[in-house]
C-alpha cells in the first residue's frame, strides 16, 4: 500500500499564448471555440491534466493495479488569472462572486465504480475525513475541521469573508443577507 500526492501547475497563469508553454502547445485544440483568448489558454492549459491522467489511469492498468486505485481530484482554487467576464464566459452565465465562484469539482475515482454525484455543499476541508472513513482508517474527529461527503452529518461551508451555506440557507456576510434553499421556512433559531 502506498499513497502519491500530485499537485499539478500545468493549468496555472499566464492564460495567454504566448507567455505560458502549456497553453501555446495546446493552441490548435482550442482555436475554434468562440471563447476570448484567455479562456481559450486556460482550457489548453487543462488539457494537459487529462491528458497526464490518461497516461497514469493507462500505465495502472498495464501495471495490474488499477483496481487497487483510488484517485481522488480536487482544485484548490479559482482560476485566479481570470476576470470575472472570462470565467461566466466559460461558465455559459454570469458567475456569482460571493459563492459560486468558489464551486469546484471534487472527483472520486476508482475502476468499475458506479458513477455518484452528491449535490450538497462541501469543501475541500471535508475530502480527508471522507477518503478516511471510505478507507477505515481511524481518526479523531475533533482532530480535523471537515465532515464526511458520504455521511447524513448536515453540511456546513464557512467561507473566509463568513459567509456559509448548508443545504437549508446561505448567509452572504457582504451583503448581510440569509437565503432559503430549502422548500419550506427555517426557524428562527
Amino acid at each position: 500500500k502506498f499513497h502519491v500526492y500530485y499537485m499539478t501547475v500545468s493549468g496555472h497563469l499566464n492564460y495567454t499564448f504566448t507567455g505560458n508553454y502549456i497553453a501555446y502547445k495546446n493552441k490548435e485544440l482550442v482555436d475554434h471555440l468562440p471563447n476570448s483568448d484567455a479562456a481559450k489558454a486556460y482550457l489548453a492549459c487543462n488539457i494537459e491534466l487529462d491528458r497526464a491522467l490518461e497516461l497514469l489511469i493507462q500505465r495502472l492498468e498495464a501495471a495490474g493495479v488499477a483496481e487497487n486505485t483510488v484517485i481522488a481530484m480536487s482544485a484548490d482554487h479559482y482560476p485566479y488569472g481570470l476576470t470575472n467576464r472570462q470565467i461566466s464566459e466559460l461558465a455559459g452565465h454570469e458567475v456569482e462572486e460571493n459563492f459560486e465562484l468558489y464551486k469546484s469539482s471534487f472527483i472520486l475515482w476508482k475502476k468499475g465504480m458506479k458513477p455518484v454525484t452528491i449535490e450538497k455543499p462541501c469543501s475541500s476541508l471535508d475530502i480527508i475525513p471522507t477518503l478516511s472513513n471510505l478507507f477505515g482508517l481511524e481518526f479523531d474527529s475533533r482532530l480535523l475541521m471537515g465532515r464526511d461527503i458520504l455521511s447524513d452529518a448536515p453540511p456546513l461551508v464557512i467561507f473566509s469573508n463568513r459567509s456559509w451555506i448548508t443545504d437549508k440557507a446561505r448567509y452572504n456576510a457582504p451583503k448581510n443577507k440569509t437565503e432559503n434553499l430549502a422548500d419550506k421556512e427555517l426557524p428562527e433559531d
